[in-house]
């Protein structure tokens, strides 16, 4: 007898310093039962929509208060779901019908952007999160495994959103973003992407390859975040990088 993978879908809320009061919703929690084809554990965009709509509606009859919903994925990016522009129109439509007053956002770890039908899904959220915390192509491959030049592809992709919030760490070990060659070339494709804010995490960077890797010592990051605000200009904030899940 096999046992059924069912992890959960929604997490919260959960009061956070970047995000309030928040309402997290796993597009891609791992479900072997109700997936979206056989060999996949991605469960199918009509189970998480209606999961996330019953506890919505539930808290919203309870009289609770969100500022935010995000959208993540765990056992893949959520831009990776097959059905990622249906449940995001079905997200839109819960959120502005039960909690009109908190915005819809998602975060995403993805280093490809370049589906029209990706695009046009996030365009529908009030804010994108994306990681991006790489100052040039062996640093890039290092971390992520894409070629080094996905890095310039991904970087003019992202030139399609005007709400977006890129998401970094500052890391050293067998690969490190705090050396001047990092920064300045990490610093130079950020003034090309205009994000609208920049959001430096305390914790571990993405790391998809399992390098070895520590987070810059805090005295380290201040000095960075000084240079990145005061001499460079960069719209970037300091943040604890806080659980989104229970």
């Amino acid at each position: 007898m096999t046992t059924a993978t069912t992890t959960p879908i929604v997490h919260g809320p959960l009061v956070t310093e970047r995000l309030g009061r928040v309402l997290t919703v796993d597009l891609c929690a791992a479900h072997d039962h109700m997936s979206v084809a056989k060999d996949s554990v991605l469960p199918r965009s009509s189970l998480v929509v209606t999961t996330a709509a019953t506890r919505m509606i539930e808290l919203s009859k309870a009289g609770e208060k969100l500022q935010s919903i995000v959208i993540v994925g765990t056992s893949a990016d959520p831009t990776e779901h097959p059905d990622l522009r249906d449940a995001t129109e079905n997200f839109r439509a819960l959120c502005d019908k039960w909690f009109p007053r908190a915005k819809l956002y998602i975060q995403t770890r993805s280093v490809d952007f370049s589906s029209y039908d990706v695009r046009a899904a996030l365009s529908i959220y009030d804010r994108v999160f994306v990681r991006y915390e790489w100052g040039t192509s062996k640093g890039f491959t290092a971390l992520t495994g894409a070629k080094g030049p996905q890095l310039a592809s991904l970087t003019k992709d992202l030139h399609y959103f005007d709400h977006l919030i890129l998401e970094a760490s500052f890391y050293r070990g067998d690969a490190d973003n705090t050396k001047d060659t990092e920064v300045k070339g990490w610093v130079k494709r950020v003034q090309e992407i205009k994000p609208i804010a920049v959001h430096v995490l305390k914790g571990q960077p993405h790391n998809p390859k399992g390098a070895k890797l520590r987070q810059a010592p805090a005295g380290a990051v201040a000095k960075l975040m000084e240079d990145l605000t005061e001499n460079q200009g960069l719209p970037a904030t300091l943040y604890d990088d806080e659980a989104l899940m229970a």
